[in-house]
This record gives structure tokens, C-alpha cells and sequence, in this order.
């Protein structure tokens, strides 16, 4: 999946006809829209699927049901196929697409945020791979481009990537790029660190469903397989099963850090991160092999997370957001994720999207306010568990209560904004902590927020609205939130630097 640095004949060739005429996909795009539109068609109705699956009469028809649902998937995917074309125009790409309702989608070259090409196994066997092109104005990726062959694929991707660069000018750019700094190689012991540091119960708990799942139609087999079993075992578990408890639980545990291993080797495989002058370039993946290209200069914020079990082992996940359709945080926004970075990695991580820090540096806490309004909201159940419960919930209550207060002082002692001449780096989290940094040339509007309550007291609420989210100061001096407004804007004003 290596972009190649020079391009043959036969590849401008193909770029010359991608650029001047309207395309259709690789017809094994067919398979993925037929994967597609089954899985919506039993996403949309699965109340109505889960109540014919108990149900004897509508059950002896499943077989039909099952190829109408697959009949319909594949009309559908046939029609999408065949109404779908893309072109490459000299600053645009155009997309026409629907079969009811014809659609066509422009999208300029400036606009596109982010181009990443996927090639799942049974596309690997094709040589054919997957385009995705995401902007600024949607919540995900804007179009898909289901199957393409490779060699197309990554000479589209290389086009998109350089804003439609011809194939010569790109070659004549990548001969004077000699330097492409490796910046993270995931190795098999950081792997193994990433899967030990998952979410182990809920994988478990997926791994129980689907046991479940699929024990159903194996029902008969598994009765007739049990009643081979004597009968004093049951006698015996009867009497000793609380005993066998520690082992379940042993087990469940075991079940879920196996699942978690085998999914991390699974999604960050070979995981390489490199840098070279116009972008960040993130490859990897086994069953499902994947590559993004961000240029540097349209990375909005910079997410980090780590949880209890991640710092103990040394490393932290890294989130890379780029503009969303929306500032809003519930939107989705266009990003990548980098698991299992320890402290050195950080530091090129940040040095690369970010200039070093400079001039003067400001630390902004919230106001104690903040810690009682915490507590109060905590407390205001716990105090009808106390007041109305029976002894042991009040005992229940008491400790519960302990840990709230506990847990809202470290809560509040981790949150922190610090703010210096070009950056800023909001912290929050306690057992789970969480770091945000951006630039403050890249903020599209600066919000101060207050109640009648934190006007008696000369506080507000400071909101950064960045093209990836916000960024808020809770509970800050009116002062101080009014002195970061002026700066933000004043930085936004003054700076002429691409940010988009």
C-alpha cells in the first residue's frame, strides 16, 4: 500500500483519463454495496426480525424472508453501482450518484480535509482498494468510492492529497522531498500493551452474545451433547457450584483480554505514523489494511486519553481532529487515532503539529465554586438514599457517598487551562485524563457565558470553538476569560497562516 514516489507512463495515462471523463468503479464495488445494504436493511428492522425469530409461523418462512432481504440488497447494490461515477476535474471532484433522486456533489480540492484508502481481505484478494474523502462541511466522510484498483486508488489519493497536482508536478515535488521522518512504529510489545489496556469486560460481554447467538440454532446438539453428561455431575454441581464462581469469573476475564488482544492485532497491525513536508501519513491494519494523509497545516486539535491502566503501563492514545461539520462536540469530526504512544513519541508527536512553546505561559484553574457545584448535584440523591433507605442502603450510601467526594476533588484538582502567546492545553480527567492542545490562530469564535449567580462573583464560562469542537473554561475570573477572548482574537486577526 506504499505510495510510489515516481509515476510511469501507463500511470499518467490513467490519470489523464480519470481526469477527463466521468468513471465508473471496479465492478467487485458491487459486493461491498451488497454487504451494505443488508446490513441497513436489518439495522432498520431488526424489532421486526427479532419478533418473526420467535415466532413458529413466521419462523418456517425465514429461508424466504432471508432471500428477499438478499434479492433486494442486490438490486439495490446493482442500480448504485451503475448510477455512481466520479471525476477528476482541473480543481474539483465531482460525484454523481442516486437512482430515484439524481444527486451531483462538487467538492473542490481546498476543501477536502482528509483522503483514506481501506482494503479489507476479500479486497486484497482483487487488488482492489476503497476511497473515502472527507471535508469540513459533513459529520464523516462526504464519499465513498467503494472499489477501485489499487494502483487507481493511490494515484486518485495522491492527486486529492496535493489539491490535483498533476501526476508530473507531484513526481517533480517528491524528488525534492528527501526527508520522511518515521515518527511511530507499534510494535508487537506495544501492541500486546494496547490490547491489555482495552475495555476488557465489554469485549467479554461481546464475546458471551455472540456464544449466545449462535448457540441457538446449535440447540439440538448442544441437548443431546449434555445428556451424555452422568448424572451424579449434576448432583455434585448442584451442591458446589457457588465454587465454581472465581472460575467463571477467571474465565470471563480471560475471554475478554484474548478478544482484546486479537482485536488490536487485528485494527493496528503494522501500524506506521511518517512525516514528510506536506503531511502526516498513518498505514496499517491485517484483515483490513488502511491509510490516511493529513496535511499538517488542517490539524485542528490534538486529543490525548489515557485511563488508570494505560499510564501504568506508559502510554497514551492520540487522537488527531481535523474540521467537523459542525462546532459542535456531538458531531462527528474527521480524526485518527494513534494508540499506544509513551512520552517520547508524544514529544516528536506534538514538535511535528505544533511549534514550540514560547513567550509568556498562564495557568488558569476554575474557581472553587466549581468543586460545591460538583458535590451538591452529587450529594442531592445520595441524600434520599440516606434519609428514606433502609440500614444497609445507608450504609451503601455512606461509602458511595466517600468516593463521590473523593472522586469530585481529584476531578476538580485535574482540570487545568494553560494558555501561552500562540497555544493553549486544557486538561480534565482523573482516573481517565484527558489533554487537548490547538492554536489559537486557529479558533473561529470565543464565547463568555455567566449566570446572575457568577456575576455576584465576577465569574463566567470561557467557550473556544474551534473548527473541531470546543474548548471550555469552566468557573474563570470574568478578568482572566475576558483577557483570553482579547488574545484568541487578536492571534486569529494577526495571523495570515493557512489553517484550513
Amino acid at each position: 500500500m506504499n505510495e510510489s514516489a515516481n509515476y510511469s507512463i501507463d500511470e499518467e495515462l490513467q490519470l489523464e483519463s480519470i481526469q477527463f471523463s466521468a468513471r465508473r468503479q471496479h465492478p467487485t464495488g458491487v459486493l461491498q454495496y451488497v454487504v451494505k445494504y443488508s446490513w441497513m436493511f436489518i439495522r432498520g428492522f431488526w424489532p421486526v426480525l427479532a419478533g418473526a425469530a420467535v415466532s413458529d409461523n413466521i419462523r418456517a418462512y425465514g429461508e424466504w424472508i432471508g432471500l428477499v432481504i438478499f434479492f433486494v440488497a442486490c438490486l439495490s447494490a446493482l442500480l448504485q453501482y451503475w448510477m455512481f461515477t466520479f471525476q477528476i476535474t482541473d480543481n474539483a471532484l465531482i460525484i454523481r450518484r442516486g437512482v430515484l433522486e439524481r444527486e451531483r456533489i462538487n467538492i473542490a480540492f481546498e476543501r477536502i480535509q482528509m483522503v483514506n484508502i481501506e482494503q479489507s481481505i476479500w479486497q486484497q484478494a482483487f487488488d482492489v482498494m476503497s476511497l473515502k474523502v472527507d471535508t469540513a462541511g459533513t459529520s464523516g466522510a462526504e464519499v465513498e468510492i467503494a472499489a477501485l484498483k489499487a494502483k487507481d486508488a493511490q494515484i486518485l489519493k495522491a492527486v486529492l492529497s496535493s489539491g490535483g497536482v498533476r501526476s508530473d508536478v507531484v513526481e517533480n515535488e517528491n524528488d525534492d522531498i528527501t526527508d520522511v521522518e518515521h515518527l511511530i512504529s507499534l510494535s508487537w510489545g506495544r501492541l500486546f500493551k494496547v490490547g491489555l489496556t482495552q475495555n476488557h469486560l465489554r469485549n467479554a460481554l461481546i464475546v458471551f452474545g455472540s456464544a449466545v447467538a449462535f448457540a441457538e440454532p446449535l440447540e439440538g446438539i448442544l441437548i443431546s451433547w449434555l445428556s451424555d453428561v452422568p448424572m451424579f455431575t449434576w448432583v455434585v454441581l448442584k451442591f458446589f457450584w457457588v465454587l465454581l464462581i472465581p472460575f467463571f469469573a477467571v474465565g470471563i476475564v480471560f475471554i475478554g483480554i484474548l478478544f482484546s488482544l486479537v482485536a488490536a492485532v487485528l485494527r493496528y497491525y503494522n501500524l506506521q505514523v511518517c512525516a514528510k513536508d506536506e503531511g502526516l501519513e498513518l498505514r496499517g491494519g491485517l484483515l483490513k489494511k488502511f491509510e490516511f494523509k493529513i496535511p499538517l497545516h488542517k490539524v485542528q486539535m490534538l486529543e490525548g486519553n489515557s485511563s488508570l491502566l494505560q499510564r501504568f503501563v506508559g502510554f497514551e492514545t492520540f487522537r488527531i481532529h481535523q474540521a467537523r461539520a459542525q462546532s459542535d462536540a456531538s458531531q462527528g469530526s474527521v480524526s485518527m487515532a494513534i494508540p499506544g504512544l509513551e512520552q517520547d513519541h508524544v514529544g516528536r508527536l506534538n514538535s511535528m503539529l505544533f511549534p514550540p512553546i514560547s513567550g509568556r505561559i498562564e495557568t488558569i484553574r476554575p474557581h472553587p465554586i466549581f468543586l460545591i457545584r460538583m458535590l451538591i448535584f452529587r450529594f442531592a440523591l445520595l441524600t434520599a438514599v440516606l434519609v428514606w433507605g433502609t440500614h444497609w442502603m445507608q450504609f451503601i450510601g455512606c461509602i458511595w457517598g466517600m468516593w463521590l467526594l473523593l472522586a469530585a476533588i481529584y476531578q476538580y484538582r485535574g482540570v487545568q487551562l494553560t494558555v501561552s502567546d500562540e497555544q493553549l492545553l486544557m486538561r480534565t480527567g482523573w482516573l481517565r485524563k484527558k489533554r487537548i492542545r490547538t492554536e489559537l490562530r486557529k479558533a473561529q469564535r470565543v464565547v463568555i457565558t455567566e449566570s446572575w449567580f457568577m456575576r455576584r462573583r465576577g465569574l463566567a464560562h470561557a467557550r473556544i470553538y474551534t473548527a473541531a469542537g470546543p474548548v471550555v473554561a469552566r468557573y474563570i475570573p470574568k478578568k482572566i476569560a475576558t483577557q483570553l477572548r482579547d488574545l484568541i482574537l487578536f492571534r486569529v486577526e494577526s495571523s495570515n497562516r493557512r489553517w484550513m
